[in-house]
């Protein structure tokens, strides 16, 4: 794949700046084009009041950033409504190949109920999407959590794709559940079907796949501080309601969890 179009999800916080800084790397290693998108919640923009409001408060915010950006700055655009919905659908119209947004860092507390605008979009979100927690977190070596399903190397086939686009370093795992009746050694020696499928597709890349034994969130949490990722990249199911994290899917709770900037792949 070809990485031509980014788009960034801004608003005047420190976590839309770190996804900006983010965005001019990743252009700038891919050539790629950029567009920043404000929204503003109002339903409906007044003549002369609140048309290009958004826009001239980015402008301000990252002025800095604006007037060394290389080779030519981005466009900025705004819209008005629901910011999930109108994230979703300009990256989709613009024709992104990926949608860039800042996370906010949470404490455990925060992190039980999910329903912020980066949730959302991940649920919405036919365009693949990179949530960056800090400044330096989206700039380096990638971690692709995967299986042998058909939506699995759905999934590999992207990560490669974006890894190569940024001339970045890839590493592969994949968890194995542990099952109450099996030795832990007869579970380690022989893989499953899904597993060999997976290593089948890999090819020679099969040497960089840690397969693990165990719990799919704890043991892929545990290789990225391993591996020292700096993105972790998954499949990320769209559709469904905001919840607790707990009860959410393994593809949630890791996006919510991880040290590092979290790339997901619609499927």
């Amino acid at each position: 794949m070809r990485l031509q179009q980014i788009v960034v999800a801004a608003d005047e916080t420190e976590a839309s700046r770190n996804a900006i800084r983010t965005a001019r790397f990743w252009a700038r290693r891919a050539g790629a084009r950029v567009s920043i998108i404000s929204v503003c919640r109002v339903k409906a923009m007044a003549a002369g009041e609140v048309q290009g409001a958004a826009v001239r408060a980015i402008e301000r915010w990252v002025g800095d950033q604006l007037a060394e950006w290389d080779p030519s700055p981005p466009v900025i655009a705004e819209a008005s409504g629901i910011p999930s919905v109108e994230i979703a659908r300009f990256a989709e119209e613009a024709g992104a190949d990926l949608l860039i947004l800042g996370r906010k860092r949470r404490s455990g507390s925060s992190r039980r109920l999910l329903g912020d605008t980066a949730d959302a979009v991940a649920r919405r979100s036919a365009v693949p999407c990179l949530f960056v927690p800090g400044p330096d977190d989206a700039t380096g070596r990638m971690l692709a959590a995967l299986d042998g399903t058909d939506r699995g190397l759905a999934v590999l086939r992207r990560a490669v794709g974006f890894a190569a686009a940024l001339d970045a370093e890839l590493d592969f795992v994949t968890v194995e559940r542990a099952l109450a009746d099996e030795p832990e050694r007869l579970a380690n020696d022989v893989p499953s079907a899904r597993t060999e499928n997976l290593m089948r597709a890999l090819g020679p890349a099969a040497r960089t796949l840690r397969i693990c034994l165990g719990d799919v969130v704890t043991e892929i949490l545990s290789e990225i501080e391993t591996r020292q990722s700096r993105v972790l990249i998954l499949g990320y199911r769209r559709g469904g309601p905001p919840g607790p994290v707990e009860g959410g899917s393994v593809a949630r709770r890791l996006t919510y969890r991880a040290p590092c900037a979290v790339l997901t792949i619609p499927l």
